[in-house]
């Protein structure tokens, strides 16, 4: 991490992906924006707990060593910044490609004062969203909240509040870093983005694996737990996409933003 005023930038980054370093090196050097590497975790530690059983019934499947790694490796971001004196932290992984100007106005604005402890600045897939505030920033960028899963974790700013919450929930592992992360309605942060991103995935393989994917058996006891826990998340996701707020999270949220 490096000196800036409120605002940190990480990317993390296995010790060893000496390669995947030196292409976002190459990419970021007509930049002055102050970045460093963040080493990566390739496995988890106390206080975090990889529940197996509770992966079957919550995300459908058990997770590979890859995206426990990944979890940690988040997990130690937030937990970095809340031992610093920095107020923000803005997350990159190491296969992106940065819009580094517009980074850097974002890392001069303080986003606690307006109300966003969390947004995204890239998503893996199509996403469903409400428009929050249009034009934000400027006259071509938006604020947006999704109201689905967007998954991945490519690139995010989050601040000291939004660590403190997303740290509070993730002690209990059981499904990837990304989809804890949208699962706004378990751990009460907004998955706020903006749009258009100012990031793209460069096209590699992919560090976690392709294993993942594979599919396996599970017991019919998790199975119908899993089918009752996604049933409470498709109600989760719609109510929010009709704009219902039982929480009020979204309306404070409208009355900061400028």
């Amino acid at each position: 991490m490096t000196d800036v005023e409120t605002t940190a930038i990480g990317i993390i980054s296995l010790r060893a992906a000496h390669d995947r370093r030196a292409a976002f090196a190459a990419f970021a050097a007509d930049t002055s924006v102050p970045w460093s590497f963040f080493d990566a975790r390739t496995a988890i530690a106390p206080p975090l707990h990889y529940d197996e059983s509770a992966a079957r019934r919550v995300h459908g499947r058990t997770l590979i060593e890859g995206e426990l790694g990944s979890y940690a490796s988040h997990v130690a971001a937030w937990e970095w910044l809340l031992d610093s004196q920095y107020q923000q932290l803005i997350v990159f992984e190491d296969d992106v490609v940065v819009d580094w100007p517009l980074i850097s106005r974002l890392g001069r604005m303080d986003f606690s004062a307006i109300g966003i402890d969390y947004m995204r600045l890239f998503t893996k897939i199509p996403v469903r969203w409400r428009r929050l505030r249009s034009p934000f920033l400027d006259r071509y960028h938006h604020l947006i909240r999704i109201t689905s899963f967007a998954l991945g974790t490519q690139a995010y700013l989050i601040t000291r509040l939004g660590a403190q919450r997303l740290l509070k929930c993730a002690r209990r592992i059981d499904c990837p870093v990304d989809a804890y992360m949208d699962k706004y309605w378990r751990h009460g942060v907004p998955n706020l983005a903006l749009y258009p991103f100012p990031v793209f995935e460069r096209f590699d393989s992919s560090t976690i694996g392709e294993a993942r994917f594979e599919k396996r058996p599970i017991p019919v006891a998790d199975r119908a737990a899993l089918f009752s826990r996604r049933l409470r998340e498709r109600f989760a996701m719609v109510r929010h996409a009709l704009g219902l707020d039982p929480g009020g999270i979204e309306r404070a949220l409208l009355r900061k933003l400028p």
